[in-house]
């Protein structure tokens, strides 16, 4: 394919919708000055100028789950954990009110003790607040997420963290990508604004396994997508490489 960044990056400032190829060429150059110019008025056209606040409350570090790249894994045994009761969400998120904050952001490792009936507490206490409401705590049932939305939550954000189902099953034991774009889809389906993302730079990750990334969330389509950077964990099993990129 011949291509050039100049006729790549114009494409996507008129579209907003790039080939595989293109946002892998993206990915590849080296031109980052034009890159970055381009990506702003992109950002400029589609989202504007403003910047809006979330308060976010990390209620538990607990997690059944055993994410090899993640810190508040299930056998981490070196991690002081914690949990905040339910009436105390409750009070922060009306702290959050007072302080002119529009909306709370809930997140936690997946964490057993809060039961649906629990969560469903959570949200009606917070919607009484009349503020906007994001779920950030994993991988439930359809009829759990049904139940959080008719409670009034708004948002969910559930990172797909890579779509290489090979990486993705070997970082995430006892985990399927399969189950988690179902899990994505059901939420679509229920009618939440929809956030998800990747990490960049896990250890096996290829560029154009990240383009391949961007294609899956531009589908879904995510209402907003969160790409960070691997960052090392030394309670992890994880090494302490160097990203290829």
């Amino acid at each position: 394919m011949c291509v050039d960044i100049e006729s790549i990056l114009g494409k996507a400032l008129q579209s907003n919708t790039l080939r595989e190829k293109e946002i892998l060429y993206l990915l590849e150059t080296k031109d980052t000055k034009k890159l970055l110019s381009t990506a702003d008025k992109i950002r400029k056209k589609y989202v504007g100028d403003e910047v809006h606040l979330r308060a976010i409350i990390e209620f538990s570090n607990y997690c059944k789950q055993n994410c090899l790249y993640c810190g508040l894994r299930r056998d981490n045994s070196n991690i002081t954990r914690y949990r905040i009761e339910p009436h105390d969400i409750i009070e922060s998120a009306r702290k959050a009110k007072n302080y002119g904050y529009k909306t709370v952001v809930l997140q936690s490792g997946e964490d057993s003790y809060y039961t649906a009936e629990k969560m469903i507490k959570i949200i009606s206490g917070i919607k009484d607040f009349d503020l906007a409401l994001t779920l950030s705590i994993g991988e439930k049932t359809f009829e759990e997420y049904k139940a959080y939305r008719d409670a009034g939550a708004d948002r969910y954000l559930l990172k797909i963290e890579t779509s290489d189902e090979t990486l993705y099953n070997k970082l995430n034991p006892g985990m399927t990508l399969k189950n988690r774009m179902l899990c994505i889809e059901n939420i679509k389906k229920l009618g939440y604004e929809v956030g998800s993302g990747i990490i960049a730079g896990l250890p096996g990750q290829t560029l154009e396994s990240i383009a391949k990334d961007i294609i899956y969330l531009k589908s879904i389509p995510a209402d907003m997508a969160g790409i960070g950077p691997f960052i090392y964990h030394p309670d992890t099993p994880i090494e302490n490489t160097k990203s290829n990129f």
